[in-house]
């Protein structure tokens, strides 16, 4: 993972259930891997002061006096407690960087994260002491997602009062802390705590499982739904086995099989960045007859491998159909395309080598089988997949695949 793609989410989340306009050190954004200008250059944090830094060990919670010129060359900043008697005796030195603040603002920190949680902008002004974090379109629900730090009383008025004003299906409101306020189903309003979670996931599928208790059946009937509790990860380990976790288990299936393999990449390559909502018409999976084969062949795998916690017609619903065209039921940002699949190349053979080690020339089936991966992994990254689609090179002229192409 580049530097740049790393966010410190579960810090600031920390942060923002104390106060919606907290202080971060440099130390604290470093040590969380991060890197603190490219966080302000994207506007995820600010620039502060250093008049909320409380150094270790001050038991009066006051701001202390700084001296930054004596050891400016070493980066340190002297600390001396203002107060008589004083806390400790003269300076204390401590490293410029856990003395530089930056500003975390909710509205902010929620703004870097509305894309990445599948939330459209708010048209209407949200009124304080709420923050407008963004519109979920989902289950066939329009469901604002507010914040509000503090659940303090008349949290249910307040809830119910903005619920009225925007308007829309339903209402989620983040909490620091949830409150346990017992809203009747008819008030389609559900509190949902905000976690430490690492991958800025604000886990907005908790709270659409109490608005919409019945999904869970509904989806498997519906071919346009989506299974929006499902997680998908797709990388490779080259020379060894493609890897598919689904909601964080290594899946058993579409390991070996580059074609499978590859099918499932396309629809969900599709899904994250291509047109029409991810809907692909079959024959992009190069399956060659118009008995649905493939799309027979991806429930089958699904079907066989098990996933805890996701039953097997569930997995069987994770590639939709409708008028001779296919979609992962996942939505956009549930499907993850692991960097390693940039390593994914399929140049052979003219030749294989069976179990014994002897060489024999490959069958019309397995020339037909690389093909066929080579013409899907070159959509796959023209569609998004990490590497270069023209880089794929021809089956029939060069080298010899690692795994089986059917």
């Amino acid at each position: 993972m580049r530097a740049d793609d790393v966010k410190p989410w579960a810090l600031l989340f920390s942060k923002l259930r104390r106060s919606d306009d907290a202080r971060v050190s440099y130390d604290e954004v470093l040590a969380a891997g991060a890197e603190p200008v490219l966080m302000v250059r994207e506007r995820i944090l600010e620039y502060g002061k250093d008049d909320g830094y409380e150094p270790a060990g001050c038991e009066h919670g006051c701001t202390p006096n700084f001296d930054y010129d004596t050891r400016k060359k070493e980066r340190l900043v002297g600390v001396a407690c203002p107060n008589d008697p004083a806390c400790w005796p003269g300076w204390t030195w401590v490293a410029r960087t856990e003395v530089e603040g930056l500003r975390c603002r909710a509205k902010d920190v929620f703004a870097a994260l509305a894309a990445r949680n599948g939330l459209e902008p708010l048209t209407v002004a949200v009124p304080p002491p709420f923050v407008g974090v963004g519109l979920l379109r989902r289950r066939g629900l329009s469901v604002p997602v507010v914040w509000l730090r503090s659940a303090t009383r008349g949290f249910e008025q307040l809830c119910r009062g903005l619920r009225a004003q925007l308007g829309h299906d339903a209402l989620i409101v983040l909490v620091a802390r949830n409150p346990r306020v017992p809203f009747a189903v008819s008030e389609k309003i559900a509190p949902l705590e905000l976690l430490d979670e690492a991958r800025g996931d604000l886990g907005l599928v908790r709270a659409l499982e109490e608005l919409t208790p019945d999904y869970r059946t509904r989806v498997i009937a519906d071919q346009t739904l989506d299974l929006d509790y499902v997680k998908v990860r797709f990388a490779t380990r080259p020379g060894d086995r493609h890897v598919v976790e689904i909601n964080g288990h290594d899946f058993g299936g579409f390991r070996k099989s580059d074609v499978k393999f590859l099918r499932l990449l396309l629809l969900a390559a599709a899904r994250k960045n291509g047109k029409d909502d991810g809907w692909l018409d079959k024959s992009r999976l190069r399956d060659g007859d118009d008995k649905d084969r493939a799309l027979e062949r991806m429930r089958e795998e699904l079907v066989t491998y098990e996933v805890p916690g996701l039953p097997e017609a569930e997995r069987k619903a994770l590639v939709r159909a409708q008028k001779g065209q296919l979609r992962l039921g996942v939505p956009p940002e549930n499907i993850e395309l692991d960097a390693s699949l940039a390593g994914l190349e399929f140049i052979g053979p003219t030749t294989t080598v069976k179990k014994s080690g002897a060489k024999a020339k490959a069958t019309p089936k397995q020339e037909e089988g690389l093909q066929n991966a080579a013409v899907l992994l070159r959509d796959c990254r023209r569609l998004g997949a990490p590497g270069d689609a023209e880089a794929v090179k021809t089956p029939s002229t060069r080298g010899r695949s690692t795994r089986s192409a059917p």
